[in-house]
């Protein structure tokens, strides 16, 4: 068995016990009048291969062939948060950019008050988050959060010191869409890759209808409508938890599995426990190493012959199996779902607000998502 060594950053919990921040946003996908409260949120970090500090994100094998970007989110928990819904109005056709060498993410461009920057699209993530930079910039001050505020479990044992600063962000527009009174976080250390302002996460974009294409490479941001009964056949159910996408998946006609959706990780992570059920062929393997948030840890490399989520399915699909999948626990899933299998598929995604979300739970919504192929080895 051939050994790689493959860095990225590994999951991370951070749980936050209280933070002095109360507002009123609008909250409904389809009623921005409603108002709602949201007490967690997750947010979707890429990877990185040197330590932290460095702030350096990027994948490789360590051998003679060239070196490859790959994703892996880290989760942030957040609790004790009770941000208002932003106030959203318009709509727009966007560009999406791939600005991660090698990486099939998308990134998109956006203005924040007088500043501009590009920011990972990343339905991984429960909230928006900004660099430092992009902060500095904007000549923000948020509120804080103390260290002792801030627990966390990730891996390795050399972790340096993090905190957490809430923002409220100036006015963002893109092309015919303005967004007031959205929140945003900046961590004191650098966990945006490379030249990114930010990571545009599900506290902006569910409150639209969102019409992603890989092949056009625009996102489509429109006003929020109901599935007619033709869409309603074709629709992959997705439900919330902690604010993200969740939805039922097969893996070699085995399952469902539960996957959370992610447009900000390259390829698909599984747990220990789902690379047991599915009996992988050991021989297959290939021994890796990643960087955590805190240190090195182990993993393994895999192929999946087929994943199918509804009537869509792919073949023979680059599988991570994590060794200690935090993320995935705390989300009680089995794995995430990425690019190498979303981006075969133009996709129509759409989001609606529970009985128990209009009562004042924000992070309580349910969504559909219909995937039409766009390349030939699809299979619709």
């Amino acid at each position: 068995m051939r050994q790689n060594l493959q860095r990225f950053l590994l999951p991370i919990f951070v749980s936050i016990a209280t933070l002095p921040v109360s507002a009123n946003l609008n909250a409904s996908v389809f009623d921005s009048e409603q108002p709602q409260k949201s007490t967690q949120f997750l947010v979707s970090l890429p990877e990185i291969i040197y330590p932290l500090p460095l702030g350096r994100y990027h994948f490789s094998y360590l051998t003679t062939d060239d070196s490859v970007l790959q994703q892996l989110n880290a989760i942030v928990q957040l609790k004790g948060l009770d941000f208002p819904p932003p106030r959203t109005q318009g709509q727009a056709t966007i560009p999406l950019k791939q600005q991660l060498e090698g990486s099939q993410v998308f990134t998109v461009e956006l203005t924040l008050g007088n500043q501009s920057g590009e920011f990972l699209l990343d339905t991984g993530a429960s909230t928006t988050m900004l660099s430092t930079p992009m902060v500095e910039r904007l000549g923000l001050e948020g509120e804080k959060v103390a260290n002792e505020q801030l627990t966390s479990a990730v891996a390795g044992d050399d972790c340096p010191e993090m905190s957490a600063t809430v923002h409220q962000l100036p006015t963002l527009t893109m092309d015919g869409v303005r967004v007031e009174e959205l929140r945003g976080l900046e961590f004191t250390n650098t966990l945006i890759p490379g030249e990114l302002s930010g990571v545009l996460g599900m506290d902006f974009l569910r409150h639209f209808d969102l019409n992603l294409n890989p092949k056009t490479q625009q996102l489509k941001l429109l006003t929020p409508s109901q599935l007619n009964s033709i869409q309603t056949q074709q629709a992959i159910p997705l439900k919330s938890r902690l604010g993200v996408m969740l939805a039922e998946i097969k893996i070699n006609g085995l399952g469902p599995f539960t996957f959370m959706l992610d447009t900000g990780a390259d390829t698909i992570f599984i747990s220990p426990s789902l690379s047991l059920s599915l009996q992988l062929d050991q021989a297959s393997r290939q021994e890796i190493q990643v960087i955590g948030f805190c240190g090195l840890e182990m993993a393994e490399r895999s192929t999946l012959k087929q994943v199918k989520m509804g009537d869509s399915q792919q073949t023979n699909l680059e599988a991570v199996i994590l060794s200690s999948p935090s993320v995935l626990d705390l989300l009680e899933v089995d794995g995430i779902l990425g690019q190498n299998f979303l981006n075969h598929y133009e996709q129509y995604w759409r989001f609606n607000l529970t009985d128990e979300s209009k009562s004042g739970n924000a992070n309580n919504f349910e969504g559909s998502l219909i995937l039409l192929p766009i390349y030939q080895n699809s299979q619709h």
